[in-house]
């Protein structure tokens, strides 16, 4: 069996890919048991080199990559050149810390001498979306790799032909083909034989909340690992003594990028009232100056990246308006012919508990508040909690928002920045476990206790 990828611009077949059942998921699971032990015994520095060369070839093949991701996820091209060298930079910071991955050891009088050391979990399962599959990819694949991991690395069926290049490039760098696998297929077979596989002892999803529910369901009844990096709906704050302007032109970027389809993009747009106004104004003029066509054409904006999408966002738009819960200043339609393309939207006076549920496309709500305890009120009222920023000059209120503000992330005067230092992950219904940072450690590595007499 075997599935077509298809570029969501234009309609066009780019390849085909095979669907691993059970039975292949359970044989490519069994291969790494000698590879396994190699690779933990490998030395940090030497599984450092391999990561760096990994990245310098990713480097190396940045316009052909780039390429290949717009053609298969629809993105710009600039945002695709973008996310390949993003990849290649957590490559090289999880080479960074390699050697940085160690336990502890201290005299405990009257016990005896305790030695703690971090062990590698066993295969490691990566399940990867569509919507940014190398820098995620990157993520999990490095962060196992480093701690002495082998990797099942599976891609979305729309969207899975930029992991199988950066794969081979991590294969020529010197990672062996039994320590990092890529497993082609649909969710509904491939990934649950995933995740249900025994062999299999680390689960790190990012998807769908619904689906996330599922992954963690399945790996405790197997009691495994699982990190889940879930549905958002991030709330964009702009307070009263904010640059209005600046905010405006900030939110549109960080709403409008990736045709909206990240789980950290700027979804929920609060506006102190005194300033909507001006918000409103100089937002619409930026979303309407948005050239939206073929990423690989020169536009500011593709396409959704399947019909689904599409339909749902439609759906949400059409469902907003003719329910009077919010007012359409802009876009609001979808592009007629080929691809799945639809215009770039801006709502205004939009009812809070409306937009409770992420809509995850060109959709910019604006939600006007009067105080920042309701602005505080209303962020935390959904039951996401990826990320969230506000937009201020003053010090103590960024203070009271980073404080009170429910979220895994709180960026303050910027947005869905996430450079692979700082941990990432979120709270409630946005899942659990972090990525990137130090923390990785603790999401790979297992403790185990010496204690000497």
């Amino acid at each position: 069996m075997i599935i077509d990828v298809q570029n969501p611009a234009t309609g066009e077949h780019i390849s085909s890919i095979p669907v691993f059942s059970a039975s292949d998921v359970s044989a490519a699971a069994n291969r790494p048991a000698e590879a396994a032990k190699s690779w933990e015994n490998t030395a940090a520095s030497v599984r450092a080199v391999k990561l760096v060369n990994a990245a310098s070839l990713i480097r190396s093949r940045q316009d052909s990559l780039a390429a290949l991701l717009t053609r298969e996820q629809g993105k710009p091209l600039t945002e695709a050149k973008s996310e390949i060298m993003g990849a290649a930079h957590v490559f090289e910071y999880y080479a960074s810390v390699c050697g940085s991955i160690r336990g502890d050891a201290q005299n405990l009088p009257n016990y005896g001498y305790l030695n703690v050391v971090r062990k590698p979990v066993g295969v490691c399962a990566a399940i990867i979306p569509w919507n940014m599959p190398a820098i995620i990819f990157a993520w999990k694949v490095g962060a196992a790799l480093a701690c002495g991991n082998p990797v099942l690395a599976k891609p979305s069926a729309t969207a899975p032909l930029t992991v199988q290049a950066l794969g081979n490039a991590l294969h020529e760098a010197g990672i062996p083909t039994d320590v990092l696998q890529i497993i082609t297929g649909n969710g509904g077979e491939t990934g649950r034989a995933l995740v249900d596989e025994p062999l299999v002892r680390h689960v790190s999803f990012t998807g769908s909340t619904a689906t996330g529910r599922e992954v963690g369901a399945s790996a405790g009844r197997n009691l495994k690992r699982v990190h889940l990096e879930l549905g958002g709906n991030d709330a964009f704050i702009v307070t009263k003594s904010a640059d209005v302007k600046r905010a405006a032109a900030a939110a549109v970027r960080h709403r409008f990028y990736n045709c909206g389809q990240v789980c950290t993009s700027a979804k929920r747009i609060l506006v102190h009232e005194s300033c909507e106004d001006t918000f409103v104004a100089h937002a619409k003029d930026l979303i309407e100056q948005i050239q939206v066509g073929n990423g690989l054409l020169g536009s500011k904006m593709g396409p959704l990246n399947n019909k689904d999408q599409l339909v749902f966002v439609s759906n949400a738009v059409d469902n907003i308006v003719s329910r009077d819960e919010g007012t359409l200043v802009t876009g609001g339609e979808r592009i007629e012919g080929k691809g799945y393309f639809y215009r770039p939207t801006l709502l205004r006076d939009v009812t809070p508990e409306v937009v409770s549920e992420e809509i995850f496309g060109p959709v910019m709500s604006v939600i006007p508040f009067r105080t920042d305890d309701e602005a505080i009120q209303i962020a935390n009222s959904t039951r996401y909690g990826l990320g969230s920023s506000v937009w201020t000059d003053r010090l103590a209120v960024a203070h009271k928002y980073a404080d009170e503000l429910k979220a895994g992330v709180v960026w303050v005067n910027k947005h869905l920045i996430l450079p692979p230092e700082m941990p990432f992950g979120g709270v409630g219904d946005s899942g659990f476990g972090r990525e990137n940072g130090t923390d990785f450690i603790y999401e790979y590595t297992e403790a185990k206790s010496i204690l000497f007499g």
